[in-house]
């Protein structure tokens, strides 16, 4: 079944109402009015608009999309006639600047903000803590849509901290003067004496030098005092990716906290294994792998 049909099926799932969504959602092949399925689209999109403005609660409907290389969320959105906070939050794309060639968009019909029941990315995590209280109280049912449960919140915006969060991916060097002592790739470690990968870079500088957020994110561990990394803070960033400071001294953010590229975030230290004052400086895509900081940073040894 599709569109309202298939929304007006409900079950219940952990004290929730959930909206089934259809699995085959209709297809748009191109934004343009020449395209049948998209002018059906828009249509639903003008009478969604006007029902709301009459006071009425109607029900989204979704299409399915999938974007060309010249797609950006902000090309989408105005072509759509709905919000880029609403296309964002429902397809899971957490900074502006997001590639979103050859990735299938679940495009709505209304306007509004979809937080998942079980967040991944930053802003996910931030959007979810942000409107906890207003989710608690009940009032918003969750729709299944394409295999995810979302909170749908009709007629909202992002806020003005999580606009800026989404609109400015931009990434800083975790120091402002410090010397590269050893690079990303294989290395005899200085500890063991062993040929071992060494996933980060070691920049060394000033015991107390103060270490900065490379990016937009938020806090999603700390650890204190561990045999390898000392006092080390990761940081779940915007795109699914992590960064990891380690070696630290102080540590001066918390859990779960908000950061923004370019915040202090700790000192330069000594404690775990290390021979000196030095960061260690990681950063691992959405599945974990280490990549080399090199590539996504003006670093100069």
């Amino acid at each position: 079944m599709r569109g309202k049909a298939a929304l007006a099926l409900c079950v219940f799932l952990s004290c929730h109402r959930i909206l089934s969504g259809a699995q085959g959602y209709p297809v748009i092949r191109s934004l343009r009015s020449g395209d049948i399925i998209f002018s059906q689209y828009q249509t639903s999109v003008e009478e969604g608009s006007k029902a709301r403005v009459a006071g009425k609660t109607p029900q989204p409907e979704y299409f399915s999309y999938t974007a060309g290389e010249d797609d950006s969320v902000f090309t989408v959105a105005s072509r759509c006639s709905v919000p880029y906070d609403t296309i964002a939050t429902l397809n899971g794309i957490s900074e502006s600047t997001e590639s979103l060639a050859g990735k299938t968009l679940i495009l709505p019909t209304l306007k509004g903000l979809y937080i998942p029941l079980r967040p991944d990315t930053a802003l996910e995590i931030l959007l979810a803590k942000e409107n906890s209280g207003r989710i608690a109280e009940g009032e918003y049912p969750a729709h299944r849509i394409n295999g995810r449960e979302f909170y749908f919140l009709p007629g909202e915006m992002l806020s003005g901290t999580l606009r800026a969060f989404f609109l400015t991916p931009r990434m800083v060097l975790p120091l402002e003067k410090s010397v590269l002592t050893s690079d990303f790739g294989m290395r005899v470690s200085p500890i063991s004496g062993r040929w071992l990968m060494h996933h980060g870079l070691d920049m060394a500088a000033p015991l107390g030098s103060p270490v900065f957020s490379c990016r937009n994110g938020t806090v999603a561990e700390i650890l204190r005092m561990d045999a390898t990394y000392g006092n080390c803070v990761r940081i779940l960033h915007g795109n699914g990716a992590t960064s990891i400071y380690a070696h630290l001294d102080e540590i001066l953010v918390k859990d779960g906290e908000m950061v923004s590229a370019g915040q202090k975030i700790g000192t330069v230290g000594l404690t775990g294994l290390t021979t000196g004052p030095h960061l260690h400086f990681e950063i691992r895509n959405p599945g974990g792998q280490a990549q080399n900081p090199r590539g996504l940073l003006d670093i100069s040894k």
